[in-house]
């Protein structure tokens, strides 16, 4: 057959690095953060919904406890007392996945939180609004577990203890956790 030859050429499509994760579903977690103002640590536990879009859903509720003789971030001069902070927040995370394994984390939350403070024999506690926001990276190891590091803002409304009423509770931790996904 006589004539030009023809060539073809064949263009390959890959598809865009996925950047959120390929888990959806249940999970829950637990994490400790170190909180700077209060010189404590933040043990916490966390139970959500990932959509599987890189958008999840948790409630979270923790700890955050002083009963030292050096006083505490409450009340930095009453030695010998006991201060507790139990906060339970609504959150909203959203996961950027750069690899299969490695991404950056993000998100805010909201609810309220539970200040018991006593000392020789005085005690009262108070319900105040509470919000966070926090970020950091998160590494999956298998597809049921991840390993994640960050750093969180933690503010508290005012607190009303003993009929005096204090401000300014607000903390910065760095901290991390783990979760397993089902």
């Amino acid at each position: 057959m006589a004539g030009e030859a023809e060539t073809t050429q064949t263009t390959t499509y890959q598809a865009p690095p996925t950047m959120h994760t390929q888990h959806q579903g249940w999970y829950v977690g637990a994490g400790a953060d170190y909180m700077f103002d209060a010189g404590e640590v933040f043990y916490n536990g966390h139970v959500g919904y990932d959509f599987g879009t890189g958008s999840s859903i948790f409630l979270e509720s923790g700890w955050l406890g002083d009963d030292s003789n050096r006083g505490n971030a409450l009340f930095p001069f009453a030695f010998g007392s006991n201060l507790d902070i139990v906060p339970i927040t609504f959150n909203y995370k959203r996961e950027f996945m750069f690899t299969d394994s490695f991404g950056l984390y993000m998100g805010v939350g909201a609810g309220a939180a539970n200040v018991d403070f006593s000392t020789f024999g005085f005690s009262d506690d108070d319900w105040t609004f509470t919000a966070q926001a926090f970020a950091g990276v998160v590494y999956n190891v298998s597809p049921a577990f991840e390993i994640y590091a960050g750093v969180r803002y933690a503010w508290l409304d005012d607190v009303r203890i003993g009929g005096a009423r204090f401000d300014d509770l607000d903390d910065v931790g760095v901290g991390g956790g783990i979760r397993f996904n089902f």
